[in-house]
């Protein structure tokens, strides 16, 4: 049987090195995933060889082992674990990649299905920063419908007075804005919402402030004439793509979202030089955000799949 554990902060290295030797730029199993939506979905995990083991007993579905090295015991093992349940093994979050060295073993034993909902959305650092070409020509359109609406400021959330978080930006560039200030827009947001199937994300959320020096968190909050219309928050995924976990903008202001986006990408750019690519993660099978996040045009959409024994 398995020896799994609760996710602790104290795994985050480990963890992320698991990541990183995987080569797998997924969003989905990153240890702050993890970690902020723990509450939601009551992740486990463990350690075989060079792999990571994540599984939610709760939903029936382990996750495809990260790391390195061979991949067998790692599958043997929640093989048995599935089998000790009285189930058949579910795994979820493989890609193309990953599907190349589980199928040549087990390829036989699993049906493989997509689960296009989960599909991460990756885009160029150049892409968000400029959004060049003409097929994103309506995004500087409402860019300049966003300026002309107002005065207009781009903040990097800070700690009051940048004096806890050691993420506080010293670029003069940026205006902070207190932790405490990003909260209270995140709160105004969810009341105007009044959306009880936001509950976990709002958890999260929370989370991530609570955290969120320790997890490596940048955030920004853009303001029109002197108020806080939209905010987003981030972390490195891997040495190459940076992860958007949150984006929110308050309703009827005209283009916050666009606005948001392009301000944010252009500031981890200048603090995160190397990195070459965001993802923004998933559409969960919600139509508007996936008509928002393909209007953007993804360089790869990151395919999940699932595999089910058979």
């Amino acid at each position: 049987m398995i020896d799994w554990k609760e996710l602790e902060l104290s795994d985050k290295k480990r963890i992320e090195e698991n990541i990183c030797a995987s080569g797998c730029h997924g969003a989905d199993y990153s240890f702050t995933n993890l970690y902020i939506w723990r509450e939601a979905y009551q992740p486990k995990i463990a350690w075989c060889d060079s792999r990571l083991l994540v599984g939610m007993p709760e939903w029936n579905v382990y996750a495809y082992p990260k790391g390195d090295g061979p991949i067998d015991n790692s599958i043997e093992l929640l093989l048995e674990e599935a089998h000790s349940r009285g189930e058949k093994l579910l795994i979820r979050g493989l890609t193309d990649k990953t599907l190349d060295e589980f199928l040549p073993k087990y390829g036989d034993l699993f049906e493989i299905t997509e689960d296009r909902d989960n599909a991460d959305y990756i885009y160029t650092v150049d892409k968000l920063c400029n959004l060049p070409g003409r097929h994103l020509s309506s995004k500087r359109n409402h860019i300049k419908h966003f300026e002309r609406n107002g005065e207009w400021e781009f903040h990097r959330i800070t700690a009051d007075e940048c004096g806890k978080y050691s993420s506080c930006s010293e670029r003069e560039e940026y205006k902070p804005s207190s932790i405490e200030e990003a909260k209270a827009f995140v709160d105004e947001f969810y009341r105007e919402k009044d959306d009880p199937d936001l509950a976990a994300e709002a958890k999260a959320i929370e989370e991530m402030f609570a955290n969120y020096d320790t997890l490596g968190f940048i955030g920004g909050l853009l303001f029109q004439n002197g108020v806080p219309v939209a905010f987003t928050a981030g972390t490195k995924l891997d040495d190459e793509v940076f992860d958007v976990h949150f984006e929110k903008a308050m309703p009827g202001v005209e283009a916050a979202y666009t606005m948001v986006n392009r301000e944010f990408a252009r500031m981890v750019h200048e603090e995160l030089p190397d990195i070459g690519a965001f993802n923004r993660e998933e559409d969960m099978g919600i139509e508007g955000l996936r008509k928002a996040k393909l209007s953007y045009h993804p360089d790869i959409l990151l395919m999940k799949y699932f595999a089910k024994e058979k």
